[in-house]
């Protein structure tokens, strides 16, 4: 009967009560795949799949479809993804995740909206973290309307401090150029509008268009970005496109869970509350696997079928005006200095790249002995001076020209070829994570996280200025530090373990505020992302979540074993051998001699000369903190925080920053039944857990 109706072009209502999970709402879709099969796009348009179909459900657990209490679809635009709760904007990421890859059509339309406001044009939202089309959900959504006007807003006032800055502006700006030439393969186009205000720039677009009968705009879609900056935007964007009786549509595409979705208990359980392992069991307990990402030939196919703003009456495309590209007020440099050269060299930022960096980092041949980095970062992660040991996906994942949940299953498919996969696919959930405690606490970027931690005393205002100066331009005398911070500037890009010699030496050696080198990373830093690159400098300022449980040493030079890579950025010293490379002032003179090195003149002498007791100082900076806030220590040494619910927990402390009632350190923590409970334990659980192994094998072995 259902192939009947398609054959004649009539739409299919299905009265679908009984629809109350994920397993009824499958049937429903197969139903419909299965009518297809014989549908004459003569009949009914190739753009018009997924259509046909309007599902009444009284209730649709794991879909997002809930009605206002009211009723009625006029009300479309309040509803929530969640009917508990009454703040909360749409998300139909879920709903995605749960359907996507499991019938023929591959992605359904929202099952929020009423099936003819998908004869209405819609619009997508492109922002500065989902500048691809392929595994864009909010795309993906919006390909099922009969027209498709894609948008970027720009509004460098909205930036603000923690936004698109810098070496963002240069890659973004770059992604936006490539995105729109892929979208003119198929026959669309990229609107681009810059003004003060994009919730203003996007009423504007909305009342260009028309606001009446079909030809208005139906429905707004992008995908949330999950900053504090940003869901002000939202917000707004929602107030605005209700104020016009437009619908919209929000959906979770930057990242593999939806911090939002996610929650976390106080206390110790198999980890402090937020460190890695509690936030992964929770993401994967709550919310399952992550979304698997429809495949390039189904991207491939929905481009193919979308259609553009058209003039029916004359046959001819009706977009709307737009600036170009390289008129927005983005990344205009001026001057002879064109800095943004050796990065657009190094980092080119366009989906077909961000595809071919990620299959030479995977590219794995044994039987040839060809093998990519991820074979190798196991081992090899750390090291500076070898390249190809980390992956430098993270510019395409920041700016979003490589979908997360992509690079996910690319992981986790390596393990069948017998690679280890564990540490790298961590570093997605480590991204996740951030996003997780920036939500917790939105001032976490120039704020410490434990609040106590603001009374930390760093050096004198005069030492600072000198200190951080001669830091983030590479003038320390300390070559491992100063090689990095060269890479960074001439680059935009440095590898993790290298960024956390530079931070701890910015913290623990030169005593400046941690806040200072965030900031300086922002601006400078590819892939500088507003949660992550906080959550790094945090836990080496001491006052994140997960404070360092290590200090690296800016002169052991591990990370740079053949000296390789600080011959490369610092020249100056490229003559001296290996053995005082990293530690040039202890060279005899002849040595100096023989490289033409000439400490304070080519190339600086030390900014402290005293690490020791610098680090010294800085440790006891810490305790004194700790001293005068008691308030916040438990009885086993920890630190206290306060949730945003109000709900107080311990958080991990390092060893030599516990003290008891009494401020002294602590050198034995004794362990008693009431610190054993999960609100007041210490420790990371390992040792304890290898402790009891070894009783219980004592006892079998006893008993033997």
């Amino acid at each position: 009967m259902m192939r009947m109706y398609n054959k004649f072009g009539c739409e299919i209502l299905i009265e679908a009560p009984g629809v109350r999970n994920e397993k009824d709402w499958m049937i429903v879709e197969s139903l419909v795949t299965e009518s297809r099969d014989d549908v004459d796009e003569s009949v009914v348009p190739k753009n018009n799949i997924g259509r046909m179909m309007q599902i009444k459900a009284e209730t649709l657990d794991n879909c997002s479809s809930h009605q206002d209490e009211k009723g009625g679809d006029s009300s479309v635009k309040r509803r929530k993804a969640n009917p508990t709760s009454t703040d909360k904007p749409i998300n139909v990421g879920a709903s995605v995740v749960a359907t996507t890859t499991n019938n023929n059509n591959n992605f359904p339309p929202s099952s929020i909206l009423p099936i003819r406001t998908l004869q209405k044009t819609a619009i997508v939202l492109f922002h500065s973290h989902d500048v691809r089309l392929h595994g864009n959900v909010a795309l993906q959504l919006a390909s099922h309307h009969k027209h498709v006007i894609p948008v970027f807003l720009w509004s460098k006032a909205e930036q603000g401090r923690w936004g698109v800055t810098g070496c963002l502006e240069v890659i973004l700006k770059d992604a936006l150029r490539h995105l729109a030439t892929k979208l003119e393969r198929h026959d669309l186009k990229l609107i681009c509008r810059e003004g003060t205000d994009s919730s203003h720039m996007l009423r504007q677009i909305c009342e260009e268009y028309g606001d009446d009968g079909d030809d208005g705009i139906g429905v707004v879609y992008w995908n949330k970005e999950h900053t504090a900056e940003s869901r002000i935007r939202e917000e707004r964007y929602r107030a605005t496109l209700t104020d016009m009786d437009v619908n919209f549509v929000e959906s979770q595409s930057s990242l593999l869970y939806d911090p939002m979705d996610v929650s976390l208990s106080g206390g110790f359980r198999g980890g402090h509350w937020g460190t890695l392992m509690p936030f992964l069991k929770g993401c994967k307990k709550q919310c399952g696997e992550p979304r698997v990402p429809i495949s390039r030939a189904d991207t491939f196919s929905m481009l193919e079928r979308m259609v553009g703003p058209t003039d029916e009456e004359n046959n001819s495309n009706n977009w709307l005006a737009s600036i170009p590209i390289y008129e927005l007020d983005m990344a205009v440099i001026r001057g002879k200095d064109k800095w943004d050269a050796s990065i657009l060299e190094r980092f080119r930022m366009s989906e077909e790249d961000a595809l071919k960096d990620m299959d030479q980092f995977f590219s794995f041949q044994k039987e040839k002995g060809k093998c990519g980095g991820f074979a190798k970062y196991e081992q090899e992660r750390s090291r500076a001076d070898m390249e190809g040991s980390t992956s430098k996906l993270s510019a395409h994942l920041r700016i979003g020209t490589l979908s997360p949940n992509e690079l996910y299953y690319r992981t986790e498919g390596m393990s069948l070829v017998g690679l280890e996969s564990k540490t790298f696919s961590r570093r997605l959930f480590w991204r996740d994570l951030a996003y997780f405690h920036l939500h917790s606490f939105p001032e976490m970027r120039d704020k410490s996280i434990r609040l106590h931690y603001e009374d930390t005393k760093w050096c004198s205002k005069e030492e600072e200025e000198e200190r951080y100066n001669a830091w983030r331009t590479g003038r320390t005398g300390f070559p491992l530090v100063d090689a990095g911070m060269r890479e960074l500037y001439a680059t935009g890009w440095m590898t993790q373990s290298i960024r956390m010699v530079v931070a701890s030496f910015l913290v623990e050696y030169l005593r400046v505020n941690w806040v200072k080198g965030c900031e300086w990373f922002h601006y400078t830093l590819v892939d500088a992302d507003s949660a992550i690159n906080p959550m790094m400098w945090q836990n080496a300022g001491r006052s994140g979540i997960d404070q360092w449980n290590f200090i690296l040493s800016p002169v052991a030079a591990s990370q740079d074993a053949t000296g390789e890579y600080t011959r490369k950025w610092v020249p100056e010293l490229s003559k001296l051998p290996n053995s005082v490379l990293h530690e040039p002032w202890k060279a005899p003179a002849q040595v100096l001699r023989n490289a033409g090195v000439v400490l304070g003149e080519n190339y600086p002498t030390r900014i402290v000369f005293d690490i020791k007791a610098e680090r010294v100082k800085s440790a006891e900076a810490v305790l004194e903190m700790r001293r005068q806030n008691q308030q916040f220590n438990t009885d086993r040494g920890y630190d206290l925080i306060r949730l945003s619910g109000g709900e107080q927990t311990v958080v991990f402390t390092k060893k030599e920053f516990r003290i008891d009632q009494q401020g002294r350190v602590m050198k034995d923590v004794p362990r008693n039944k009431s610190s054993q409970g999960k609100s007041s334990s210490g420790g990371r659980g390992r040792r304890g857990k290898a402790a009891q192994k070894k009783i219980l094998r004592q006892k079998a072995a006893a008993k033997s």
